[in-house]
């Protein structure tokens, strides 16, 4: 049976890479929007080369597509229900580097789950709940008031100041015959001479210009003869240069020609090389000036370098204070550090937004960056970098920026039925939250080879214990 020819559809696809053809307009239409391939906008009749393409379209067209999103192209009818769907869907991925492994993390709560349950080997979670602690404790102490004031009193140095009769000293107000035996000799001010002479005369004001001129000039002889002087050990320059008369040149470079310091200056001594300046050295100074620094210090921990038990110690009542805003004292350091550790660690933190209480970091950094949940608008508070600041010891802070994908935003030219005008329009912008790592204010380079060193044991003592159960 011979093939027979089919006439050629007369309604081809307007892609130039498909070779679909059609008998009706329409058809090739229905062909164009439910087809994958083909990045077509149905209610505006246009082709895209891709999906960023339409998807820019769609935001830029609001009284065809109301409001599109840029990245997919899905619409809405509202800008919350747009926003809402850009926080969910097209999250932006953040690039947060660990200050001890530099490994990084790209949610905020990653990081601080790796500080807080001992996944760092090098910040253990007893150096970041002492970043976190320490940080209230400087909130609080610096809202002055009372509890600055008690604070101050706690790490002066009272000193007790008891005269008794069997240790020495005088007691002058039992012996008043003492005391006017005593001959004091009253205080003189004293005076200061002028020689006689200084001036001219005897007179103790200076000359006049006229009455002074025959001075100036002898002093210039004199100048002109001792200027011939050269201070070397050749004699006869120097009887040669004393002679009557102005000095020569030779005499004149002689005195200052090179390697003349050492016979101006024999017992002179070279000035020593500055030395390098040191961070520590001065710190140690400006505490030993002004007191201990609040800011940068860790002052009230026991497993710092910077705890010194007896800044709080009162020699009245020989116990040390608790440095937080706690009454509390102890008769020895060590129930001091006992009590800090028991009592002060922070395990339990509130939400501002809803007032929620959280068991860890972790879950209350989470749920403060679910920008999602409409109850909780913690997020959106003015001082919202501040409580995360808080929150992590100093490890995190944020700012708020506009998503890359948002930032051209060109206004374009559109038909306002409602008005009937073409009006100027710009697509909404969508913002998000840019975590950054930071260092604390109290921070220190955790000392590795001690990290190391108690990570070599844990693993030997793990080790040990494995050993103990299979010979068990």
């Amino acid at each position: 049976m011979s093939a027979t020819m089919q006439p050629g559809r007369r309604v081809r696809c307007t892609y130039p890479d498909c070779m679909a053809s059609f008998e009706t307009e329409a058809q090739m239409k229905k062909h164009k929007r439910n087809t994958e391939l083909h990045d077509y906008c149905h209610k505006c009749d246009e082709d895209f080369e891709d999906c960023e393409a339409l998807a820019e379209h769609k935001a830029f067209r609001p009284d065809n597509h109301q409001k599109a999103c840029r990245v997919c192209g899905e619409e809405f009818k509202t800008t919350s229900g747009l926003t809402r769907h850009i926080e969910m869907t097209h999250k932006i991925d953040q690039r947060l580097p660990c200050l001890g492994c530099k490994h990084e993390f790209y949610r905020a709560s990653l990081l601080c789950e790796h500080l807080e349950f001992g996944h760092c080997q090098v910040i253990t979670p007893q150096m970041f709940q002492s970043h976190i602690v320490h940080k209230h404790l400087v909130t609080e102490l610096l809202k002055g008031g009372v509890n600055y004031d008690r604070f101050m009193q706690k790490i002066s140095k009272f000193d007790a100041t008891v005269d008794d009769a069997d240790e020495g000293g005088v007691n002058l107000l039992d012996d008043d015959e003492a005391i006017k035996e005593v001959d004091f000799a009253a205080l003189k001010p004293k005076a200061t001479e002028v020689p006689k002479g200084l001036y001219g005369n005897s007179d103790p004001y200076p000359l006049l210009p006229s009455q002074s001129k025959s001075k100036v000039a002898e002093v210039s002889d004199l100048a002109c003869k001792l200027g011939g002087v050269t201070l070397t050990e050749d004699t006869e320059s120097i009887a040669a240069s004393s002679t009557l008369g102005a000095p020569t040149i030779s005499s004149v470079r002689s005195t200052w020609q090179r390697g003349s310091a050492k016979s101006l200056f024999p017992a002179a001594k070279r000035n020593p090389a500055p030395s390098e300046w040191s961070v520590e050295q001065h710190d140690r100074t400006v505490e030993g000036q002004h007191g201990v620094n609040i800011l940068n210090t860790r002052f009230w921990d026991p497993t710092s370098s910077d705890y010194v038990a007896e800044r709080f110690y009162d020699s009245v009542i020989q116990r040390y204070y608790c440095p937080f805003v706690c009454e509390q004292n102890f008769s020895i350091p060590a129930d001091l550090s006992r009590h800090i550790d028991r009592d002060h660690k922070i395990r339990r933190m509130q939400c501002p937004g809803c007032c929620n209480h959280f068991t860890s970091v972790t879950a209350l950094v989470s749920h403060c960056e679910n920008r999602i949940k409409r109850k909780c608008k913690i997020h959106e508070a003015d001082d919202y970098g501040t409580f995360l600041d808080k929150l992590t010891g100093g490890f995190l802070g944020v700012e708020e920026k506009i998503r890359p994908d948002h930032k051209h935003n060109p206004a374009v030219e559109v038909w306002n039925p409602e008005t009937g005008r073409i009006e100027r329009y710009r697509a909404p912008v969508a913002t998000y939250h840019q975590y950054s790592v930071t260092k604390p204010v109290d921070w220190k380079q955790p000392d590795l080879q001690e990290v190391i060193t108690i990570d070599h044991d844990l693993n030997a003592a793990a080790r040990a214990a494995i050993e103990n159960h299979k010979n068990y």
